[in-house]
């Protein structure tokens, strides 16, 4: 079974929530079963971004944002990413990139869906 990936660009406001629901679906457009699998999901300004103020050369220190991934119906291969307004009062305003990946019960890794946030900031979450 395979999944084609197309990348998908979202936006959201620092300071408020993000959710979003999305369909795994097979080649076959068919729901593709995903219970049983855990999924993550981070965004950060590169894949690579470090945090250069407590980055050693043996320890590194990514800066990233991770997203609440919640599987509502796995059978129909639904899953949620949310992002609580508390996550997303931190993120400065920019474009960042996104990815969220599934570990099946073999342990296989496999990236779901990636693309791009840009975040602008929220007036209601101005001082």
């Amino acid at each position: 079974m395979t999944f084609n990936q197309v990348p998908v660009n979202l936006t959201m406001s620092a300071g408020t929530g993000l959710h979003r629901e999305f369909v795994i679906r097979n080649d076959d457009y068919s729901p593709r079963n995903i219970e049983r699998c855990i999924l993550k999901g981070y965004m950060a300004k590169h894949p690579g971004a470090l945090n250069a103020e407590e980055t050693t050369s043996s320890n590194p220190v990514y800066v990233r944002y991770p997203f609440n991934i919640q599987v509502p119906s796995g059978i129909d291969g639904r899953y949620i990413m949310d992002m609580t307004p508390s996550v997303s009062m931190s993120i400065p305003e920019g474009k960042y990139v996104y990815n969220v990946v599934m570990i099946d019960i073999k342990g296989t890794v496999e990236s779901l869906m990636t693309g791009l946030i840009f975040v602008d900031v929220a007036f209601a979450s101005l001082p």
